[in-house]
């Protein structure tokens, strides 16, 4: 990063005055600003702009088993390409969620009415006025703990249960509220956003789901019974379809995507029993003290060919010079923005100066959320010159090594906190949209500790060769705080695209006169 390897002569000054530094924009005089200290000699404050070259990294391959949604759809977009997702999912059965006198094996005589196919969504990447297009398939075999799955694990797939099936995502269904001590009531549109898919109509379901229906009439229905029957499902993009993709989140309850037989029976007694239901669950259900997590995943690709990234390969970063000055961040894709900082000799084995403040500010090209959201942070790793993220052991843990927080962090829900230093882990600083920006200009994190530590050769090991800025955070097992447990299993397609000729190191400093 062009960064010096020793600067043992830097100081850094009170909190209080690296508190009044931040505010200045220009070179001040100390005492015209009534900072005199009581002892102490005259000090001067200022701060200086480092440039940063930067460029586009594609991080391969990503991360999404156990995400905290899986995402269905394809979607052309003029930046990047086109990116296309499929879910993977494992069926579950769980007697401890559904009630277990509705499976059918509990009634004399059970018969089949419907089967449902459901599953809540709550985010859309591209048109919601045009619906979900995708086929339904199922698996060979079941998802096995053994085998480590991302966004580029192939699955093997049966022939389609539904095919093309459109799935409407601006539907709205009204609901009657009875007005309290009164028979009054109050109606209510709100949106519908469940897919629904009715599997007994579709002539590539319809055998199936007739033969779990079948095993449900044994008491010695099981996970084992199902899975000899029924593998699990994959949710891919019908041909042609390129109008969206949808998040599906991992959800509970009532809300927990599942797979609903609707039936009616009798009793022993020859009491008709109508509209029993049984279900099934998707893995992707939040998991309890009562069953053991699911396994799912999305498989995910883009296609770069014709769009600003187009040549862009693990290998082969992309210069913002070849980009049109921009780089790009982008969860689930693995895009991430390659830092370097330029001019910090200029800062150099100077004794009269003091570090008192570092911000690096991360501007983001204006309005281009219109598709995807801006991602809610950006988390520096240390990396080398091939762009592998760095790590550090601590005993039996690895970790990878990130800008950590300055100052204080809290841990165990807050009940605690540590004071943080920049060899730690577990406690990553994050670059986010200051509160109040609307709309949204730029990311910022302050990483005083940090640069104070790499100038010194602090940082026990390696020293990185650039910072890498990524959305998303990996490695959970090394993560300390669990407030961080959703960002680490994140999985959207949130993008933010960096004005990447005006990033900055912001560096306060003081000279001791």
């Amino acid at each position: 990063m062009n960064w010096p390897t020793s600067a043992s002569r830097f100081a850094s000054v009170t909190l209080l005055s690296s508190a009044l530094l931040t505010m200045l924009s220009s070179c001040e005089k100390t005492n015209d600003l009534g900072l005199e200290l009581p002892g102490a000699a005259p000090i001067s404050a200022t701060f200086l702009d480092l440039p940063v070259s930067a460029s586009t990294v594609l991080q391969s391959p990503v991360q999404t088993v156990k995400g905290n949604s899986v995402l269905v759809g394809r979607l052309r977009d003029a930046q990047v390409g086109t990116t296309e997702a499929t879910a993977v999912m494992n069926l579950l059965v769980l007697p401890n969620v559904t009630l277990s006198d509705s499976l059918p094996a509990k009634f004399a005589t059970s018969v089949l009415d419907s089967v449902i196919f459901s599953l809540p969504f709550d985010q859309v990447y591209g048109s919601a006025a045009q619906p979900l297009r995708f086929d339904l398939l199922p698996l060979q075999q079941p998802l096995d703990s053994r085998t480590l799955y991302n966004a580029t694990t192939p699955v093997a797939k049966g022939s389609p249960l539904v095919t093309n099936y459109a799935a409407p995502l601006n539907r709205d269904r009204k609901v009657r509220t009875l007005v309290a001590g009164s028979t009054d009531s109050i109606t209510t549109v709100i949106p519908d956003r469940i897919v629904r898919v009715p599997l007994l109509r579709s002539s590539g379901a319809s055998s199936l789901v007739n033969a779990v229906f079948t095993a449900m009439k044994s008491e010695s229905f099981s996970q084992n019974t199902l899975n000899a029957i029924w593998q699990g499902v994959a949710l891919q993009p019908a041909a042609g379809h390129t109008a969206n993709v949808v998040g599906f989140p991992r959800s509970s309850g009532s809300t927990a995507g599942r797979i609903t037989f609707y039936f009616h029976a009798t009793d022993a007694a020859g009491k008709a029993k109508p509209n029993r239901s049984y279900s099934i669950f998707l893995a992707n259900i939040l998991p309890s003290s009562n069953f053991t997590d699911g396994l799912f995943f999305t498989q995910i690709t883009t296609d770069l060919a014709g769009g600003a990234l187009a040549g862009l390969t693990a290998q082969k970063p992309l210069p913002a010079a070849a980009t049109n000055g921009l780089t790009y961040v982008q969860e689930g894709l693995g895009l991430s923005t390659r830092i370097e900082f330029q001019g910090l000799e200029s800062l150099r084995n100077n004794s009269t100066l003091a570090i008192n403040r570092a911000e690096l500010l991360i501007p983001i090209k204006p309005l281009t959320n219109g598709v995807f959201p801006y991602p809610n942070q950006l988390f520096l790793y240390e990396v080398n010159d091939a762009n592998q993220i760095l790590t550090r052991t601590s005993g039996a843990t690895t970790a990878d090594r990130l800008v950590q927080q300055e100052g204080l962090a809290t841990i165990n829900n807050g009940n605690a906190t540590v004071r943080t230093i920049a060899t730690a882990a577990g406690f990553p600083a994050s670059a986010t949209v200051p509160f109040g920006q609307t709309p949204a200009q730029y990311y910022s994190v302050s990483i005083t500790e940090y640069l104070q530590a790499y100038l010194q050769n602090r940082l026990d090991g390696d020293l990185p060769t650039g910072l890498l800025l990524s959305p998303i955070l990996r490695n959970a097992s090394a993560l300390q705080q669990s407030a961080l447990i959703s960002a680490v299993s994140n999985l959207t397609l949130n993008r933010a695209q960096i004005d990447a000729n005006n990033i900055r190191l912001r560096v306060y400093y003081s000279k001791l006169q």
